[in-house]
């Protein structure tokens, strides 16, 4: 399925085994750094040969903790690579959201995404599929039913629709504006840096 549209558009033909992605409806990059708990003493603008000399060694170690961070359209958006603090850290789309509205978005290696939307500090929508049915969370746990329909999906009955069971909740993250930028890392200086554990662990 080559799809070339849509803010999240290059994941669909992408193997990406494991996906952490978190937004933020109108702060910057930094502020939700911040909102997630990042080592401000780690945090720079850097260019490709930089994040990799400074930060590669750590990329996909447990513990690493290296995030990155940008913007796309009113939205900031930060990728964890290895560690995954805001799979462990269940407060942190809360905390990114004060003020604001926040989504987290997490796909494994094992059939399984977890999408959470969050605002003003509260969770509206919870929706994983990691042990195989849909479980619902929140306060509002079917607000985003009519758009999962109209995406030819029915969850509970298994059913994805032609996107799949990760490419339904691509597209369902894309309906609300988030994206990143496509090799991002590659060509331009980002903002980068390393999150605090979590404090359970």
């Amino acid at each position: 399925m080559n799809i070339t549209t849509g803010g999240l558009g290059w994941m669909y033909d992408t193997d990406l085994p494991l996906v952490s992605l978190t937004f933020a409806r109108q702060i910057n990059a930094r502020e939700l750094l911040e909102r997630m708990g990042v080592d401000q003493n780690t945090v720079a603008m850097r260019g490709p040969d930089d994040f990799h000399h400074e930060l590669g060694n750590l990329l996909h170690v447990h513990g690493g903790y290296v995030v990155s961070a940008g913007h796309y359209g009113a939205w900031a958006w930060a990728e964890e690579h290895g560690s995954r603090k805001s799979i462990y850290d269940r407060g942190l789309v809360l905390r990114a959201s004060i003020g604001t509205a926040a989504l987290e978005l997490h796909a494994t290696m094992k059939p399984g995404v977890v999408f959470q939307y969050a605002e003003d500090g509260r969770l509206i929508t919870g929706l994983s599929t990691t042990d195989s049915s849909l479980a619902r969370t929140g306060s509002d746990p079917h607000r985003f039913d009519p758009e999962i329909q109209a995406l030819g999906a029915r969850p509970e009955e298994y059913e994805y629709g032609p996107w799949g069971s990760r490419g339904m909740f691509y597209r369902l993250a894309e309906n609300l504006g988030v994206g990143v930028p496509r090799y991002y890392l590659d060509d331009r200086p980002v903002l980068s840096g390393r999150l605090l554990p979590p404090a359970s662990r």
